[in-house]
């Protein structure tokens, strides 16, 4: 635990002090959620708006895996590589899919299963009475419970450990080791995904980029004056964006370097050569 937030400290450190990609970051992200609020904004009314509309609806996962793509890659080389990162993008978006089924395909059973427990009936008291206490209805809870723990934390943790594995692994050399060996480096990676220490820079992550911006945004603050009013608007608006930008990029810069070696050490033995074998030259693995 104390190696784990030592590199969680460490990476807010390096990400505050790397000026130019933070400022990269913020573009990307300042983008991404202009795109999003004309795409909810935008009413298909006429021909111009549907077009805009479809338009938007594929920008927005380009843009989407772009940002996390530059994030994970910056942090596994310290720099961008934007055609590299173009390719991890498309190839990110592909792994997602599966996620994204699994995801429904969960949420479609636990709704079908949640509909055997509905919540009782609440009995009217007579308008004189006082309100009685409704007793907790423990299957509400714990269904709650289950989407907050799989949409929130599972899904999210196995997409990004997904997304880290191949903008790291280099496609073709996978692809020639054939099905099973894939296989083997997804199964580490889905163990190592819901690890402990991934787990830890998850949470500390969940309260950064979600919880803090959630306090921010929805939390009431009681001033005077409209031009009081508007100008703490205005600041809880930056300051929400500085906090769901900053957590989210220090949260998968630091899965991204828990789960992969160094720049230097990420190397591929050369073709011919067993892994094993003393005083062998090897290449820097193309990413």
């Amino acid at each position: 635990m104390t190696t784990t937030l030592k590199l969680w400290f460490r990476t807010i450190k390096n990400t505050l002090t790397n000026i130019g990609g933070l400022i990269v970051f913020a573009i990307l992200y300042a983008l991404l959620l202009v795109s999003a609020y004309f795409f909810i904004a935008t009413r298909e009314a006429t021909i111009w708006q549907v077009v805009v509309t479809y338009a938007l609806l594929i920008l927005l996962p380009a843009e989407f895996f772009i940002f996390q793509a530059s994030i994970i890659g910056h942090a596994l080389d310290r720099k961008f590589h934007w055609r590299g990162i173009v390719v991890n993008a498309f190839k990110c978006f592909v792994v997602t899919i599966p996620v994204v089924l699994l995801g429904w395909g969960i949420y479609y059973l636990l709704n079908k299963w949640q509909l055997r427990y509905p919540p009782p009936v609440l009995a009217l008291n007579a308008p004189a009475a006082p309100p009685k206490s409704q007793p907790m209805h423990w299957p509400t809870l714990i269904f709650g419970t289950l989407r907050f723990v799989i949409f929130g934390v599972a899904l999210p943790l196995a997409a990004i450990h997904l997304w880290i594995e191949v903008a790291a692994c280099n496609l073709r050399e996978s692809l020639r080791s054939g099905g099973k060996a894939i296989l083997s480096r997804l199964g580490r990676r889905f163990s190592g995904a819901f690890s402990s220490e991934s787990v830890l820079i998850y949470a500390l992550g969940l309260i950064c980029f979600a919880l803090v911006p959630y306090v921010l945004l929805f939390v009431p603050v009681t001033v005077k004056g409209n031009k009081t009013d508007f100008t703490i608007f205005i600041l809880r608006l930056v300051l929400t964006f500085i906090f769901s930008l900053i957590g989210w990029v220090v949260t998968l810069s630091t899965l991204s370097r828990n789960a992969s070696p160094a720049p230097e050490a990420r190397h591929v033995v050369a073709p011919g050569v067993s892994p094993g074998t003393p005083d062998i030259s090897e290449v820097p693995s193309p990413l």
